[in-house]
């Protein structure tokens, strides 16, 4: 049995997403359905020697070898007492596609990114691998970040190099807004940026606090150089974060950078439709690097700024 899914999704800038409910070790878990390609019941798996622990094996699902990744060995829960119901989760970001095992499927709920709530402090670890928390008919359902979960598995903890310096740009006076939910891709993506010689370099959680800081920004009279978000974000999306920045009269000339593992051509169409200056898939730092040095070289300047007497606060 395959079920087929499609990118459901409403209409780009809407801050609505399509979320796929299912069970794990007796608990609700949630992923974004346009990271998900299909669904599929059984496969015959083919051992892959010295893989991760959590990999069961690899499989074929017509073109492409796929691995298995069982998601209650991740996890160290107990395994299954029976996987009668046991579906693969099919899914497909950063242009690569992995099986995951999961106990059942529940249903696809329709949400807004503003009903998904925060991840509460359970312990001292930062970098987990729930991202959200939604409550759906007095069901608690954490969302899973899938994305996290295959870094850990190909042993990633830090992005590619970035690219050179350019040799017009002076990448140190260069202000980067960057939004991401993910503590991991924060982590990774402001060490390597440092690196690649940016000094300024500001964080936000996700798209609301993004919008916060802008719009404190332009309060205060000097906003960022260049915005790169992410598109999946509690509370506010990328897609909806770029189209507020660029509806708004003070805000519009920001470039806007969408930089993203749901960048596939439908979702390209959608970064577009919200008026973002360019879209990248992750982790590719260096292509991102040089797409920052060539919007501010396009800019001819490196520094934004608008007086605070004559701001017009940001608002959504």
């Amino acid at each position: 049995m395959a079920q087929r899914l499609s990118n459901i999704l409403t209409e780009a800038g809407t801050n609505e997403l399509e979320v796929l409910v299912f069970e794990l070790n007796d608990g609700f878990y949630g992923v974004n359905v346009a990271k998900v390609r299909e669904i599929i019941a059984s496969v015959e798996l083919t051992e892959f020697p010295e893989s991760h622990e959590a990999v069961r094996g690899v499989f074929k699902l017509r073109e492409h070898v796929l691995p298995l990744v069982d998601l209650r060995r991740f996890f160290s829960m107990t395994p299954a007492e029976s996987e009668e119901h046991t579906r693969i989760i099919v899914t497909e970001f950063n242009n690569t596609r992995t099986g995951f095992l999961v106990d059942n499927i529940d249903r696809i709920h329709r949400v807004s990114w503003t009903d998904v709530g925060d991840v509460p402090s359970v312990n001292a670890e930062e970098d987990t691998a729930i991202t959200g928390v939604l409550n759906i008919d007095d069901r608690i359902i954490l969302m899973l970040d899938f994305e996290r979960v295959a870094f850990s598995i190909a042993g990633i903890t830090k992005l590619d190099d970035a690219a050179p310096e350019a040799s017009n740009i002076d990448r140190s006076r260069i202000s980067v807004l960057l939004a991401d939910d993910s503590a991991m891709m924060r982590r990774m993506l402001s060490d390597s940026m440092t690196q690649a010689g940016f000094k300024d370099v500001i964080v936000a959680h996700d798209g609301a606090e993004a919008w916060d800081k802008i719009n404190q920004a332009l309060n205060d009279g000097r906003l960022p150089d260049v915005i790169v978000t992410d598109i999946e974000m509690p509370k506010m999306d990328g897609l909806y974060l770029t189209r507020s920045i660029k509806e708004h009269d003070r805000l519009k000339h920001l470039p806007v950078i969408v930089f993203s593992s749901l960048v596939s051509d439908d979702n390209l169409k959608k970064c577009k439709s919200v008026g973002a200056d360019r879209q990248l898939t992750k982790p590719e730092l260096p292509g991102l690097v040089h797409i920052i040095d060539d919007l501010i070289g396009q800019m001819g300047s490196t520094t934004t700024t608008q007086p605070a007497s004559t701001a017009e606060p940001a608002t959504v």
